[in-house]
């Protein structure tokens, strides 16, 4: 018997059902994640994803489904996009049977992955890596704004100051490598659970869980003083959390520090690595 393939034509993109798998282009692939409501899974092992991935990725491989399925949205109707390698790339169709097995109703799969993604240019990042530009003291790319009585800088896009409340991460980290405090009137907030959290945190930090699935946050013990800085460790949560702030004099204030971090078992020792965009 002849498999059947469903072709919906959706503008200049399309998405395929193939078996059960719902197969998309990298028009479908950008129109849903600047949607900003869509998880987008790397499904590549760690070493593939650290070096360059879709930015806000996360990564979870079919090998390490079980231990870091704790990443995935609890709302069974969540957009969520796999991808991997490319094409021949067989991973993320692993991935989005898997979800799809756990109950999750949207999921798609972009073949083209990371490489045709990073050809066309669309935004990606990936941990620091070492290159004679990065060495001796770091630089900002722009010119410092203050906020609160806080002096920060913003990450550069386009030439200014991106719109999404991103903290340049390498300045930031400059300040707070080698177990160092934030800076004076800087205070980092944890977006993620509190057993997470509980688990390993960056010096410093306080929590307030964002609740994925009512898409809410308590702020009404943010601090009064200074500036918010929000994180997670991928940098979806951390994101998700800010645009759920309604209240638009706060979340002025309010930014976020896009930073991966691995900590020991006492969570005494955190090394913090700033994600770079490619």
């Amino acid at each position: 018997m002849k498999k059947i393939m469903l072709l919906l034509l959706i503008g200049t993109s399309f998405v395929i059902a193939k078996g059960k798998l719902n197969i998309i282009d990298i028009n479908k692939a950008e129109e849903l994640y600047k949607g900003k409501k869509t998880l987008f899974i790397d499904a590549r092992p760690y070493k593939k994803y650290q070096i360059g991935t879709i930015m806000g990725s996360v990564n979870i491989t079919p090998k390490l489904y079980e231990e870091q399925k704790r990443f995935l949205p609890i709302n069974r109707i969540a957009n969520i996009v796999t991808y991997c390698g490319g094409y021949a790339c067989k991973l993320s169709d692993k991935i989005a049977a898997k979800l799809q097995k756990a109950g999750y109703k949207n999921v798609f799969v972009y073949k083209g992955g990371y490489p045709e993604w990073k050809a066309k240019g669309k935004p990606t990042m990936g941990l620091v890596r070492k290159s004679k530009a990065q060495t001796g003291p770091y630089k900002p790319t722009l010119d410092p704004i203050t906020v609160n009585g806080v002096q920060l800088y913003l990450l550069p896009e386009d030439g200014e100051a991106n719109e999404d409340g991103l903290v340049d991460q390498f300045w930031l980290y400059g300040q707070m490598k080698d177990g160092k405090n934030p800076p004076k009137g800087v205070h980092i907030v944890d977006t993620r659970k509190a057993k997470q959290y509980n688990a390993e945190h960056i010096k410093g930090a306080t929590n307030a869980p964002f609740d994925t699935k009512k898409e809410t946050m308590d702020t009404s013990k943010f601090p009064k003083d200074g500036i918010i800085v929000l994180h997670c460790n991928s940098g979806v949560v951390s994101v998700d959390a800010r645009r759920s702030i309604k209240d638009e004099e706060l979340k002025k204030r309010v930014f976020i520090y896009d930073i991966s971090y691995v900590c020991d078992k006492k969570n005494k020792n955190c090394k913090l690595t700033p994600n770079e965009a490619l």
